[in-house]
C-alpha cells in the first residue's frame, strides 16, 4: 500500500502527506497524535487510525518529548505602513480576534503584509509558528488564500473571496450600500456621486455595485462624471470633489471612512457647507469620522465582533470541528445631520 512501510522498515511518509490524505491540517495531524490540544474526538481517532494502517510514526518532526504539539499561536494578516494608520478597522477587527484567542488559550501572531506580497507570511507558515491564520483583508485572486490552500494550513477571512476555497466571515456590503443609496434617493437625492478605489479588494466592489443596484431599482441613469473609482491619493481625490462641486452632485457617497475624512475636509477648506451645500455619506463608520462638527450618515459593522467570530471558527478550524463555509453578519444604517 502506498505510504506505508515493508516489513518493519522506517517508514518514510511525512506530517503533510498524512495531512492531505485525510484532507486535514498538518496542526491537527500533530494535536492527534500528540494527545494535546484542541481537536475533536472524531477527527482524533480518525487519524490515530490511519497512523496506525500505514505505519506512520513521527520522527525527526518529534520534539524533544517524542510529541508534536500545535504551536498555541495563531496569526493574523493585515496591512502595512501608512494604510494600517489610516484605517482603525484592521486595528479594531485584531482587538477581537486577540479577545478571542487569549480567552481560549492562545497567542496572536501579527503578519503585516505590503500589498499582495505574502512573503512575511511565507516565513511564518515555513517555521511552522502558527496553527492557523485570519485574513483580515481579501482580494480578487487572492494570493494569501491561494497560499495557505496549498499547505492545507487551517485560515479564515474576514470578507469574502471569490471562490469557495476558504471560512470567510464578512457584511452584506452589497445590501448595505444599496440600502444606503436607496434611502439617500428616497430623500430627493437625486444626483449621488460615487468616490472610491479599485485595486482589486472585494470590499470595494461589493460596496460600489451595491450603489448601481440602488440607481437601477430607482431608474436613474448614473452619471459616469459623478463616479470616480481609480483616484488613490489625497489630492487625486481632492479634484474630484471639486469635480462633483461643479457637476452639481446633490450627495458625495464615500466608499470608506478614509475617502469620507478627505472629502469633509476638502468641502470644509472650500467653505462648502454640509448638509447645506452638499450631503455626505459614508459606506463605512469608524472614530475617524467624530472629529467633523456635522455628524455623518454612515453604515455601521461591528468589527469587533467579526474579529471575534473569525478566531472563534479558526480554533474550531484547527480542532478538526466543522464549520459554516460563510457567516455573514448584521449591519446598520445610521442617518445623521449630513444627509438632513
Amino acid at each position: 500500500m502506498a505510504g506505508g512501510s515493508e516489513k518493519g522498515k522506517p517508514n518514510k511518509m511525512t506530517i503533510d502527506e498524512v495531512a492531505k490524505a485525510l484532507g486535514v491540517s498538518a496542526t491537527t495531524v500533530s494535536r492527534a497524535l500528540s494527545g494535546k490540544g484542541r481537536i475533536g474526538e472524531n477527527t482524533r481517532q480518525r487519524v490515530l487510525e490511519y497512523a496506525r494502517e500505514h505505519g506512520y510514526r513521527p520522527n525527526a518532526e518529534r520534539s524533544s518529548s517524542g510529541k508534536i504539539p500545535g504551536t498555541g499561536t495563531i496569526a493574523i494578516v493585515i496591512p502595512e505602513g501608512k494604510e494600517l494608520v489610516d484605517q482603525p478597522f484592521f486595528y479594531t477587527c485584531m482587538y477581537g480576534v486577540n479577545e478571542m484567542a487569549m480567552v481560549n488559550g492562545y497567542d496572536m501572531l501579527v503578519i503585516t503584509a505590503g500589498g499582495l506580497d505574502i512573503t512575511h507570511l511565507k516565513r511564518v507558515i515555513s517555521a511552522r509558528k502558527a496553527d492557523g491564520v485570519i485574513l483580515a483583508r481579501t482580494y480578487r485572486a487572492d494570493p494569501f488564500a491561494a497560499y495557505l490552500r496549498e499547505r492545507r494550513i487551517p485560515f479564515v477571512a474576514v470578507g469574502s473571496l471569490d471562490d469557495d476555497g476558504g471560512v470567510q466571515v464578512d457584511h452584506d456590503h452589497r445590501g448595505a450600500c444599496r440600502d444606503l443609496t436607496s434611502i439617500l434617493i428616497s430623500r430627493k437625492m437625486n444626483r449621488i456621486a460615487y468616490l472610491g478605489s479599485s485595486d482589486g479588494k472585494i470590499v470595494d466592489d461589493e460596496r460600489y455595485a451595491g450603489y448601481l443596484q440602488a440607481c437601477e431599482d430607482a431608474g436613474l441613469a448614473v452619471d459616469r462624471e459623478l463616479v470616480s473609482r481609480e483616484e488613490t491619493t489625497v489630492s487625486g481625490m481632492q479634484k474630484k470633489v471639486e469635480q462633483f462641486l461643479e457637476r452639481k452632485a446633490d450627495c458625495i457617497l464615500c466608499q470608506d471612512d478614509a475617502v469620507c475624512n478627505i472629502v469633509l475636509k476638502e468641502l470644509r477648506s472650500r467653505n462648502v457647507r454640509v448638509p447645506e451645500d452638499i450631503r455626505v455619506a459614508s459606506c463605512y463608520n469608524s472614530k475617524l469620522l467624530e472629529n467633523y462638527p456635522v455628524s455623518v450618515t454612515t453604515l455601521n459593522f461591528d468589527v469587533m465582533e467579526s474579529g471575534r467570530t473569525a478566531c472563534r471558527l479558526l480554533l474550531d478550524l484547527i480542532s478538526g470541528r466543522p464549520v459554516p463555509r460563510k457567516t455573514v453578519l448584521d449591519y446598520e444604517v445610521l442617518l445623521k445631520d449630513s444627509t438632513k
